[in-house]
Parts: structure tokens; C-alpha cells; sequence
């Protein structure tokens, strides 16, 4: 079958909304998958909504265990259909049932669909629909999460009269209980929920059911504290369930101490570590390349986390993390030691669980945590020249964030070994050899241009392009944004804190709606008018008292005036008669 840019081939998967066929894109000659919604229900308007959002959800996802969606339209036939990436592989489903994994591949396929769920929630996204047909490992080992068809966005679902809100969407035996009561009542937690009839289901090869023997019937190797943590995420009550994806991704790491890491990686890792191995339990591989690695450990007294960066081609940043690990700043990420030797240099610091900056950059952000963000990410960076320190190689990726969103800038001095992608083009630097305060007041500009617009910034001749998103900002913060960006050092503000004054005031205007603020804050802003009013009759009061005294003091001091001083006697006579 063919139409349009691409080639239908065989059918390779089926379910109750969508059918999904292998085929063809003609422009590239590559592999793709094809989805269209199922001919039943393509007259459902609120199906149909559900469905073309997928597309649009997906397509914003950008993380290596969610599928990539690559277009989207109709058939000839009027039926929504989008395109995603071709990953050859097994569905997660068929492997459980023909015991493809072993125990460390079932652990390693746990975390992670952990990774690609949780940064779906940090974007505000929700599932609703995980399973383990919805996963597909490849050839390498790695899984991938798709059919978002039911996700939404959290806001979508305040309106609970829309028709889509009251659909019960799901599967069954992986659904939680209260989705049963519609989509509206859908939350992360029961993401949760779903996640822990996977994880039963992957390590036992059955599903969760009151009669069924304890997990470790099925498979010894099943730590303790790994069956508690499935229990819990199979709580009846949400509020019994890990409070995030992210912590049932560190728990499964706690659990597994490791276990889960290939022989080669592990020693890997532990080079040049041998004084602390003894201290810190690694737990996870985060990123290993030519240039370097980062590891996940956890401190065996303590049981914080923490994060071991190994730079193996320049020291580059070495210098800036051996100051800062003597300053401390809340908007900076914690350094707690350095090492060096002639070969690498690493790096010990504070284990931040929120992700970055460039997860979020999926879509204008709005302003109220737009200067959240902006004003935190200043304080660190004056922070930082303060002490004659620059950042360098700023961007989203090492702007971190904490679970309650607090601001941590990490990699001060690294330099730009660990892209990979030589020729990948650098949005957010001047293209300058000098690192300073100036060039890091263009990074910051360059970031905070793209969390507000969607895009990162573009020039035609020198000349900044505004898209309209950027247009509609205030003409101040326009304005701000083009002095900012100047490829002229000298018309740039000249300290990170000149950027912060002319932010600060965007804030006290957002905390001065009454309509759009906190409740905490609405009552102070109530109290204080109610206060303002209490002052304003006073000095009104005060007033008249200085008027009437004026003319009294006129009139009774004027010739003629006897008439009248006898007739204002008369009345303050008889108006104090009663005290």
C-alpha cells in the first residue's frame, strides 16, 4: 500500500485504538512505523482529539528510551496518522513470555522505562497506557516506551466536563484503580501503579493477583528491598506509592547496588577511584564516552547520592571545581573533592534528581517560572565571577534542577570536549576565544532567549530574528534580549547583577496580580489595602481637623468676627454637652 511520502508494508501490530504498519519513508529510503487509528473509531471526536495530540506530545519528547515521532497527517481515507522511528527489536511483551532476559537485562530494562517515564512527568506528561507492549528493546539492550495515544498534558485535564475526561482508557490489568473513575483522575501515581505490574510481571512472568506466592517464589535473585518496592507501587491507595518515578528509579539502584552494570563498565568506573571505593557504592552508569564518564554513587554511610565525573582529554574545569569546592552557593552545584593525575582528572559532586534545563525546552515556558529560573541562574553566575570564575561553555544541559525546581549550574570551565558532534552548531556561545563575564552573559541570554520563545536564538546579518512569540514579550524584555545578544561585547550589560535588576521588576509585577497569585499572597495583598485604607481615613481626618482650625483661627482673630466666635461657642458648647 501506498501513500503520500511513504511506503505501507506489512502490518506488525494491532490494538483497540490504532493498527500499526512497517514502512517506507521515500524521501530518505529509511525504516519508519506507522500508526492509524483503528476505522471504528475515527468518527469519535474525543478519540480523535486523543489521538493527534499523541503525535504532538511525542514529537516534543526528546529522550533515548521514548520513540521518536517524525510526522504526522491523514490517510485518503480521512483517518489521523502519524509516523515514528523504526526500531528493530522485541516487544517487551513477547520477550517476557519466551524468557529472552536474564536478571540483570530484567533490572536494566526496569530502570530504564524508569528514565523515559520520569522525564515524561518532569514535562508534565502522563502515560496512562504502560505495559509491556508498549516497550520495545532492541538489538543492544536498549528499551523504548511508545504509544502515548492516552498521554495529556497535567492542565488539559482541569476541565473535567470535557467528554475526553470521562473515557476510562487503559489496559486492564495494568491499570490502577482509579483510573476506572476516567482520565481526570489519572495521575503520575497511577503511572506508578502500571509501572509496578511490569516490574512483577518482567521479574515473575505473571501478573500481580491476591493467590499469587511472594515474588521471590519466582526468582530468588529478587532482593528484599526490591519485592518491597514493587509492593509499594502496587498500593491500592496512591498515596502509598514512591511519591515519583525518579525515586522508584533510585530505589531499583539501591537495591540492586549495581548488580545490574556489564563487568567491563564497573572497572571502567573504577579507575583512578581506588581510595574511595571503600566509601561510595556505585550504582548506575550515566554517561561514558571518549572524552570522559559520569557515574552514580551513593555514599555508604550517609546514603546520599552523588555523582563522579571522569574528564579524560584536557583538564579543562579542573581549576574552577577546586575553588569551588570551598564555596558553597545554593544556585551552584555542590562540589564536594577533586582529583588529579596525569591522565584524568575527576570530580565529586552533588547528585541533583530533576534532570536540566534542556529537558523542559519542549515549548515556551511560562513567565512565572521563566524568571524563576532566570534570576536563580544569575545569582549563580555573579556568584561565581565574584570569584573570578567563568563558566565557559554555559547551556541547558548543565543548568540543573532540582525536584522542587531550585536552579543548580554545574560544569563550571569544562570545556566543549564532551560534544561529541563536532560540527554540531553551538546556539548558545559568541563564537568568541575569550572566556569571560561578557561571553557568559551571552550564553545566559542565548538560554534564556530559548526558555522563553521555544527556539533558540537565530540571526540574518547580525540581526537578531524575532519570531512572533518574541515579539509579544514586553518591549523591556525585548529590549533587554537584544542588548544581550549583541555580537558587540561593549553593548552588552556588563555584570551578570545588571540583567537581574531589570528582571526583578518583571517579578514584582507577576506577585502584585491579586487574580493570578498564591492564596498566601492574595490575603497579604488584601491585608495590606485594608491597611492603606485605615491610613488614608486617618490622614483625612487630620486634614479637616487642620482645616477647621485654620478658619477658626481666621475668623476669631479678625475684626467683625464677634458675631460669628459667639456662634461657633455656642455650638462647641452644646456638641461636648453630652461628655
Amino acid at each position: 500500500m501506498k501513500e503520500g511520502r511513504y511506503e505501507y508494508l506489512e502490518e506488525i501490530g494491532a490494538g483497540g485504538m490504532a493498527t500499526v504498519y512497517r514502512g517506507m519513508q521515500r524521501s530518505l529510503n529509511r525504516p519508519v512505523a506507522i500508526k492509524v487509528l483503528s476505522a471504528t473509531l475515527s468518527d469519535n471526536p474525543a478519540i480523535i482529539k486523543l489521538f493527534k495530540r499523541e503525535s504532538l506530545i511525542i514529537a516534543r519528547l526528546n529522550h533515548p528510551n521514548i520513540i521518536h515521532v517524525i510526522d504526522r497527517g491523514t490517510t485518503s481515507k480521512g483517518r489521523p496518522v502519524f509516523v515514528m522511528e523504526f526500531v528493530e527489536g522485541i516487544n517487551l511483551a513477547d520477550g517476557i513470555a519466551g524468557g529472552n532476559f536474564d536478571f540483570n537485562e530484567k533490572v536494566d530494562i526496569a530502570i530504564q522505562i524508569c528514565k523515559g517515564v520520569a522525564y515524561a512527568h518532569k514535562l508534565d506528561v502522563i502515560h496512562r497506557d504502560i505495559k509491556p507492549a508498549n516497550v520495545i528493546v532492541d538489538n543492544e539492550g536498549f528499551a523504548r516506551l511508545l504509544d502515548f495515544g492516552i498521554a495529556s498534558f497535567f492542565e488539559v485535564d482541569k476541565d473535567e466536563n470535557a467528554p475526553e475526561s470521562r473515557m476510562i482508557m487503559g489496559t486492564e490489568a495494568y491499570m490502577a484503580p482509579e483510573q476506572h473513575q476516567g482520565i481526570a483522575k489519572t495521575t503520575t501515581l497511577s503511572d506508578i501503579y502500571s509501572i509496578g505490574v511490569v516490574m512483577h510481571e518482567l521479574f515473575t512472568g505473571v501478573l500481580p493477583a491476591p493467590n499469587n506466592p511472594g515474588l521471590s517464589h519466582f526468582d530468588p535473585s529478587i532482593s528484599p528491598k526490591l519485592v518491597k518496592l514493587i509492593e509499594k507501587c502496587l498500593s491500592f491507595d496512591a498515596s502509598d506509592r514512591p511519591p515519583s518515578v525518579e525515586e522508584v528509579k533510585t530505589e531499583i539502584l539501591r537495591a540492586m547496588k549495581g548488580q545490574h552494570i556489564a563487568e567491563e563498565q564497573v572497572n571502567r568506573a573504577g579507575e583512578g577511584l581506588a581510595a574511595i571505593q571503600s566509601k561510595f557504592g556505585l550504582l548506575d552508569v550515566m554517561q561514558e564516552d571518549k572524552y570522559g564518564s559520569a557515574y552514580l554513587y551513593e555514599d555508604k554511610t550517609s546514603q546520599k547520592l552523588l555523582v563522579i565525573k571522569k574528564k579524560t582529554s584536557s583538564t579543562g574545569g579542573y581549576r574552577e571545581a577546586k575553588v569551588l569546592q570551598s564555596l558553597k552557593h545554593p544556585n551552584v552545584v555542590n562540589i564536594l573533592g577533586t582529583s588529579k593525575n596525569d591522565k584524568v582528572f575527576i570530580v565529586v559532586m552533588e547528585y541533583v534528581s530533576g534532570g536540566s534545563l534542556k529537558d523542559r525546552l519542549i515549548e515556551p515556558m511560562e513567565m512565572q517560572s521563566f524568571l524563576k529560573i532566570a534570576i536563580q541562574t544569575c545569582n549563580a553566575l555573579a556568584f561565581a565571577h565574584k570569584n573570578r570564575i567563568y563558566h565557559g561553555n554555559l547551556r541547558p544541559s548543565n543548568i540543573l534542577l532540582t525536584a522542587d525546581f531550585q536552579v543548580k549550574v554545574s560544569d563550571f570551565g569544562l570545556d566543549e570536549h564532551y560534544r561529541v558532534k563536532k560540527k554540531e552548531e553551538n546556539w548558545y556561545g559568541d563564537a568568541s576565544t575569550t572566556v569571560d563575564e561578557l561571553s557568559d552573559i551571552y550564553s545566559l541570554g542565548a538560554i534564556l532567549y530559548h526558555a522563553l520563545t521555544g527556539v533558540p536564538p537565530t540571526f540574518k546579518d547580525g540581526v537578531l530574528v524575532k519570531p512572533q512569540v518574541f515579539i509579544q514579550l514586553p518591549l523591556d524584555l525585548q529590549e533587554l534580549f537584544s542588548r544581550i545578544l549583541s555580537k558587540k561585547r561593549e553593548y552588552r550589560p556588563q555584570s551578570v547583577e545588571a540583567i537581574s535588576s531589570e528582571l526583578l521588576p518583571f517579578i514584582v509585577e507577576q506577585e502584585t496580580e491579586i487574580k493570578s497569585g498564591p492564596a498566601e499572597i492574595i490575603e497579604q495583598v488584601k491585608n495590606t489595602v485594608i491597611e492603606y485604607k485605615r491610613v488614608n481615613w486617618i490622614t483625612i481626618l487630620f486634614g479637616v481637623v487642620m482645616s477647621v482650625s485654620i478658619i477658626l483661627n481666621v475668623l476669631l482673630l479678625t475684626k467683625g468676627g464677634g458675631g460669628v466666635r459667639r456662634e461657633i461657642l455656642t455650638h462647641l458648647k452644646s456638641l461636648f454637652s453630652g461628655f
